[in-house]
């Protein structure tokens, strides 16, 4: 059944928007006539779309081979796309999720300068009172969030972080040197995630995970905190 906002349509926009997508699969660089009779549009039709799509450097030619294929302005749009989504909103979702499976505490950090910064926080139905406040900052070499954020930082900032440690003892269990810290920090890297093991609170242990962004960099940090004997 057809939609009430049908009539609305602009079908050039359509077909050039179908057109864009057959061009975003991989290796999809295609003719004119490939992409007239792959549509079952017209070649005049595929023609006009592609020139002006061109003009909005949304395709490029080869002026070669006479193929077409995405070009920049694509790039400009999802990169636009990427910028605007609400990391937070998504997140936070995530976390209520996680935290009603879980029935543990759930924290969400990012690196701010030379510390972990809590973003957000969902307190466990348990009840599990821990003292970290959105808002708030902790170190990055004995909590769940700083040594995952630590870790997944490139060479030159990591060591950068790493000699501007000042090593407290905050429990038994504190990493307090940076030979143990690095050793932690490449034992993150190899199993995908980290660990507090009751290191900056007694009595309370976390898992924690990285969250990148498209490029592959380390964007922020999610943890699960809950009583360490659990």
């Amino acid at each position: 059944m057809a939609s009430s906002k049908d009539r609305y349509h602009i079908n050039s926009i359509l077909r050039a928007c179908t057109i864009l997508r057959r061009l975003a699969q991989p290796n999809q660089s295609c003719r004119i006539s490939d992409l007239a009779r792959e549509l079952d549009l017209d070649r005049s039709t595929v023609f006009r779309i592609l020139v002006t799509l061109e003009q909005c450097s949304f395709v490029k030619k080869d002026e070669k081979t006479g193929e077409y294929s995405l070009g920049v302005g694509v790039f400009e749009v999802g990169s636009a796309y990427l910028r605007s989504l609400d990391f937070h909103a998504i997140a936070r979702q995530e976390m209520i999720d996680l935290a009603t499976r879980v029935h543990e505490t759930i924290h969400l950090a990012a690196l701010s300068g030379n510390q972990a910064v809590y973003l957000d926080k969902i307190d466990s139905p348990g009840g599990l009172g821990t003292i970290s406040k959105v808002g708030s900052r902790s170190p990055l070499y004995c909590t769940g969030v700083g040594k995952v954020l630590l870790a997944y930082q490139p060479p030159d900032r990591r060591q950068e972080l790493l000699a501007g440690i000042d090593y407290i003892r905050f429990t038994k269990t504190t990493i307090t040197s940076a030979a143990e810290l690095e050793a932690e920090l490449e034992a993150i890297i190899k199993r995908g995630h980290g660990f507090d093991r009751a290191e900056h609170e007694d009595d309370v242990a976390c898992v924690t995970g990285p969250i990148f962004n498209h490029n592959g960099e380390i964007l922020a940090a999610m943890s699960i905190s809950g009583a360490a004997y659990r």
